[in-house]
């Protein structure tokens, strides 16, 4: 059973009682010199709340008060001064959910638990040299901590920093450190904390006082909202910066336990708030029960549609209106700031889905596919094409790689919209679609779809899909209805691997045929006495995804569709009378342990010429896909998985793994367009595969479906 851990998000809050911080600024401003001291009585070693000015510190103490500022919103208030009494001294801070640390230092090297680097600016390592010591200031054994050697001339000032990798912290209420002074070489100077955000505006405060009060190490504790004017929803970097008053400056500087502070899952609360919304509880028993008890299979399709459709309701960025590309309940919640061209296709795809299951109305429909086209209009492209993923909130591209795939994906899904919106967003669509050359991919050497283009690297990536039966098929539909590249790109794709390649799971059987100026071989495995083309991995991912706009049982009846329902029996099989697993869908998904995921690829090796491991890994997903070739089994499938604790409250969670029966309660975008959309071509006829065939570019991929036979005699 799943923990019943329920969270309810609530509404933001500003961070650490700003109206407090506020007023307390207009009280005492009157009194205050050249800035805003504030301190606790110097009777108390921990928990200084450190000096605030804009300019260096006059030598002589300002006058101090003491401002105790806690959250808002009723929660119980964090005492300033016992911030990291949070977390015993034995563990790390990390083992809390309060803190989101940004470096600890010890993983021994100048690289931030974000994945950022400490740096000095070209021409400053004279000024400052940073060095990691075996000091920890909360007294861990194997811990360290980092160290500046400062050396300034009067009047002189260097800077060292660490990025914070775009760190949404929109939800703390403090940073705190750790600071202290090397007694043999003191520091004399002054020391300031600064944040910059993603437009590059920079707030510094001065923690000098608080750093340097007592001999040992010293708490420097700043609530988030003395940096006004900082954007939290996105962080670029955390610096500081020493300066040399009136002398030469030659000292050491030591810090530590670098982390924001919240309540109570900081870095989550943070991200999930740009969001519209998020699930209440983990489990939803009631709606599961009701499942169960529905007898009717379209009625138990169509109220699981509902469902699933809440993701792309809820999990969309309130500004952008991009959908995440997951949410993660339970224990260890997570919001997922980014999103991909195939994540978007899928809400392209779903919102006319949801509305021809009357889901939503017309008006809605219109209204948020608007709203996507918009901003994929402002997005950053290439060559028209779109990046791999996008952070949600910025529009930013953290990695500068182009996938064929999902751009295919995006642009099929945009040919479902122009077909399912004729008028003003038929035209809108297009002009995205016009941008799309997919010869760029083209390889001339192989007639193969390169994976991607780096524009690290300036150049394709060396893998391509030059297999026939994986899901990027449907996108070398597409490229040939749209004319970007030759028909004969269909025929140079492997049916299964070359016989030369004797790694792969079984020697080929079959014959050499020709289309055209082509000559192939139309090859195939066999299973259980069964002929079929196999995948690259054996996931029926790879063999039933394209069925989303691709009517293979249809048009395809001899080769694609036929393939389809003859492997879907086979993975049925497998699972159920070889595994002796309660239900079947292998596929890819993503896995959970405690706080770390990961998404990972399984099938069934012997149906997958390299093939993909059998962990024992189910994905609900596999069953929706297979409502096109094997619906009967696939119903049955869907109702036996809902006897386990896998149903939330945006429908079936991405996996549960055998025997331990342990739920991943995780929903991921590309599952739920996975669900969704094969729901509504069940309900609705082939409703979005028959928008994808009437469309000019889908017409001629109808052509090419028809003209195979892959087990003839």
């Amino acid at each position: 059973m799943i923990p019943q851990k329920k969270y309810s998000p609530g509404s933001k809050r500003l961070p650490g009682g700003a109206l407090l911080f506020f007023i307390a600024i207009c009280f005492f401003g009157a009194f205050l010199p050249s800035g805003l001291a504030a301190k606790k009585p110097q009777k108390q070693k921990t928990g200084k709340i450190p000096t605030q000015q804009s300019e260096p510190a006059k030598e002589k103490s300002a006058q101090t008060f003491v401002q105790q500022i806690g959250p808002a919103g009723g929660e119980t208030p964090l005492d300033i001064g016992n911030v990291y009494k949070i977390v015993p001294a034995g563990k790390p801070l990390r083992a809390s959910t309060q803190f989101k640390v940004v470096d600890d230092f010890n993983a021994g090297e100048l690289k931030n638990s974000l994945g950022g680097t400490w740096t000095v600016d070209k021409g400053e390592e004279k000024k400052v040299r940073l060095e990691l010591k075996k000091e920890d200031a909360r007294g861990a054994k194997a811990g360290s901590s980092l160290w500046a050697r400062i050396n300034l001339k009067k009047k002189e000032k260097t800077i060292f920093k660490t990025s914070l990798e775009k760190l949404d912290m929109s939800r703390a209420h403090y940073l705190a450190l750790m600071c202290r002074t090397d007694p043999s070489s003191p520091f004399k100077g002054r020391l300031r904390i600064a944040l910059t955000d993603w437009a590059g505006r920079t707030v510094e405060r001065d923690i000098t006082d608080a750093c340097l009060e007592g001999e040992g190490w010293n708490e420097v504790v700043l609530p988030t909202n003395v940096f006004m004017g900082i954007d939290f929803d996105q962080l670029q970097s955390l610096s500081f910066s020493a300066f040399a008053r009136d002398r030469n400056l030659a000292g050491k500087i030591g810090l530590d336990e670098i982390a924001f502070v919240g309540h109570p899952e900081v870095g989550f609360e943070s991200v999930e708030d740009n969001f519209v919304g998020f699930p209440r509880s983990v489990l939803n028993e009631h709606r599961r029960e009701e499942l169960l008890a529905t007898k009717n299979d379209k009625e138990l399709l169509l109220k699981i549609a509902r469902d699933t459709w809440q993701y792309f309701e809820n999990a969309t960025d309130k500004r952008n209106r991009l959908v995440s590309d997951h949410f993660k309940t339970g224990d260890f919640p997570l919001a997922a700031a980014y999103t991909s061209p195939t994540n978007i296709a899928m809400d392209l795809m779903g919102t006319v889905a949801a509305r021809e299951l009357e889901i939503i109305t017309p008006d809605q429909a219109t209204r948020r596919v608007q709203n996507n086209l918009k901003t994929l209009e402002k997005m950053e492209t290439w060559k028209g094409f779109f990046f791999n993923f996008y952070e949600t909130t910025r529009l930013g591209v953290n990695r500068r790689f182009i996938s064929s795939v999902d751009n295919g994906w995006l642009a099929i899904a945009l040919v479902v919209v122009r077909q399912a919106f004729p008028g003003e967003l038929a035209k809108e669509a297009t002009t995205i679609l016009d941008r799309f050359h997919f010869q760029e991919f083209l390889d001339p050497d192989t007639n193969h779809l390169a994976i991607g283009y780096d524009l690290e690297r300036q150049g394709p990536t060396p893998y391509h899909y030059g297999m026939l039966v994986t899901e990027a098929r449907a996108m070398s539909l597409y490229a040939i209805g749209k004319g970007d590249i030759p028909s004969e790109h269909w025929w140079y794709l492997y049916r299964t691997a070359p016989d030369a390649w004797e790694w792969q799971t079984q020697k080929p059987q079959g014959k050499m045929v020709e289309h055209g100026k082509v000559s192939y071989f139309q090859g195939y495995y066999k299973s259980d006495g069964k002929k079929f083309v196999p995948s690259w991995g054996g996931s029926l991912f790879e063999f039933l995804m394209p069925t989303l706009v691709l009517h293979e049982q249809k048009f395809a009846p001899k080769g694609l569709g036929l393939n389809d329902k003859i492997v879907s029996e086979l993975h049925r099989d497998y699972a159920l009378k070889e595994k002796k697993y309660p239900v079947w869908g292998i596929s890819p998904a993503a896995t959970s342990d405690g706080r770390r995921w990961m998404y990972g690829e399984y099938g069934i090796k012997a149906l997958g010429a390299k093939g993909y491991p059998d962990r024992g890994v189910i994905t609900p997903h596999a069953s929706f896909l297979a409502l096109d070739a094997l619906p009967k089994d696939a119903i049955k499938n869907i109702r036996t998985l809902l006897t386990f604790d896998i149903y939330g409250e945006y429908g079936f969670y991405d996996s549960i793994t055998f025997p331990n029966r342990r739920v991943n309660t995780q929903y991921l975008a590309l599952d739920q367009g996975m669900t969704l959309i094969p729901i509504a071509n069940y309900l609705k006829k082939g409703v979005i595969q028959e928008y994808f065939h009437k469309d000019p570019v889908g017409k001629k991929a109808k052509e090419l479906l028809g003209q195979e036979d892959f087990f003839s005699k």
